[in-house]
């Protein structure tokens, strides 16, 4: 495993045999999913997690997901049975912020003259990586309870058709 994968982003490409009409009909019904999905125009929607405790404290959520651990989606039919979903994830610039924490106390130090421990200047790094793992994660995870819930509905679609 690359020692930074962690930091690169997600992008899932899946091909499903439905249209786009009863994809978005069976991704509207919200009732038993482990995640929230939100169709944000014809072809893109994004999809969290419908609670993360770390995520919802921590970030400002915006309205249009339900936690910090979003895959935003867009799909293109490929035949009039067919559609191609493609899932990707963003960067979250507002991790980065952390990384800010050690250049600021490394020009306090040289200007001021403060003696600030070196182990200081390795907490935001350490902390910044453990945050982008659990990240990372948490969107793995997000991209399979949707593909396990496409293959459910489904079979589901296919046996009530």
């Amino acid at each position: 495993m690359n020692t930074i994968s962690f930091l690169k982003l997600i992008k899932e490409e899946l091909n499903v045999t439905l249209n786009i009409n009863d994809l978005k009909r069976i991704t509207s019904e919200n009732s038993g999913k482990i995640f929230f999905l939100k169709w944000l125009t014809e072809n893109e929607f994004i999809i969290s997690l419908n609670f993360s405790i770390g995520t919802n404290y921590t970030f400002d959520i915006d309205n249009k997901s339900k936690s910090a651990i979003v895959i935003y989606g867009t799909v293109s039919e490929l035949t009039e049975s067919k559609t191609k979903i493609i899932l990707e994830t963003k960067y979250k610039y507002g991790l980065f912020i952390i990384l800010i924490i050690p250049i600021i106390m490394l020009i306090l130090r040289l200007s001021y003259g403060l003696e600030i421990p070196v182990l200081f200047f390795f907490f935001p790094i350490v902390f910044f990586v453990i945050i982008s793992l659990i990240f990372n994660s948490e969107e793995k995870k997000l991209i399979r309870y949707f593909k396990e819930h496409l293959e459910t509905e489904k079979i589901t679609h296919y046996n009530t058709v």
